[in-house]
């Protein structure tokens, strides 16, 4: 593997692994910025002189495979929050109103 494409294939998976920090964080709505430089090194990468290996593409798709699961689950986990604190709120309001 030459230098550059280890160089590219490493700032990739950095690129990666600071999306899926943002995502373990519950701060995924800061991650757009990273995801376009993301899909431009992709794209320079895969259009330059040492496009990367099948390998390494199966590899980084499986990354973001793997990021986009875990942001599924916390959306899940978000969104059942949401649902139990207006069941709460309605609880509450109708004791209130006894």
């Amino acid at each position: 593997m030459a230098l550059e494409e280890k160089s590219k294939a490493e700032h990739i998976n950095q690129l990666l692994s600071k999306i899926e920090l943002l995502v373990q964080s519950n701060n995924a709505d800061e991650a757009p910025p990273i995801m376009d430089t993301l899909n431009s090194e992709l794209k320079r990468w895969c259009e330059s002189d040492n496009p990367p290996t099948a390998e390494q593409l199966v590899a980084v798709q499986t990354n973001i495979n793997n990021i986009s699961k875990q942001a599924n689950a916390v959306k899940n986990e978000s969104s059942k929050a949401i649902i139990k604190q207006k069941k709460t709120g309605k609880a509450i309001s109708a004791y209130k109103s006894v």
